[in-house]
């Protein structure tokens, strides 16, 4: 395999700023989907992956994670929570998308449902900052090595933000593999790992887990050289 560029491992930061606005009903919702800035709808998608709450959670984004818990709604959460933004060809195409479910579930309800008081969804919008760790790793076995040690962040930057920033729309980590020579059969099996509906933690299971049974099935001359 030859590794022509190491790996640059970064991290990332993410500024948040209130825009208060906030949601009390399902109709509020609707318009305030309809109106929020790009940086709105962004962060209550993917970006909210980065906050803490995500860990405890099944949700995959806040606007399902508020629609079950908060309104009592688990029809429209179980809708909201298969939209998922990165096989969304842009963010106006997203926004249509939940303005969608959202319009056909009001239709299809008898009343608007409200939260209690001090439940509102308040709308945030968020920008993700990058930064070079320093770090630089060179081969696929350190490369598998350091994904066991990567800050959530990282992860999130190298997974989920690459799906949005590479022109193959892929992850960073599968990318540099697949331009070092890497065996067609890893980098499809990280390629393949359905990382939205995943938590950060669990995407760092998931992803040396995609190493671990590529080295336990494939021929010692195409496994990872140290």
């Amino acid at each position: 395999m030859d590794v022509t560029e190491p790996f640059c491992v970064m991290d990332c930061s993410l500024v948040r700023c209130a825009t208060g606005r906030s949601c009390s009903n399902l109709r509020e919702l609707l318009e305030a989907i309809r109106a929020a800035p790009e940086t709105v709808v962004e962060h209550h998608m993917m970006r909210c992956a980065l906050e803490d709450h995500f860990e405890l959670h099944e949700f995959p984004n806040d606007l399902a994670r508020w629609c079950w818990t908060v309104l009592g709604d688990n029809v429209l959460g179980e809708q909201l929570a298969l939209v998922d933004p990165y096989r969304q060809s842009s963010t106006t195409a997203l926004r249509a998308a939940i303005v969608n479910v959202l319009e056909d579930r009001l239709w299809g309800l008898d009343h608007v449902p409200w939260c209690r008081p001090g439940l509102e969804l308040h709308l945030i919008e968020s920008y993700l900052i990058a930064y070079d760790t320093g770090e630089r790793i060179f081969t696929p076995a350190a490369l598998v090595e350091a994904i066991g040690h990567m800050s959530p962040r990282s992860l999130f930057f190298h997974v989920h933000d690459a799906r949005r920033r590479t022109t193959g729309r892929t992850d960073d980590f599968s990318q540099w593999l697949e331009q070092s020579g890497a065996e067609e059969s890893l980098v499809a099996r990280l390629r393949g790992i359905d990382f939205y509906f995943l938590s950060l933690s669990q995407l760092r299971d998931s992803l040396t887990e995609a190493f671990r049974q590529y080295v336990a099935e494939a021929p010692p001359v195409a496994r990872i050289a140290p």
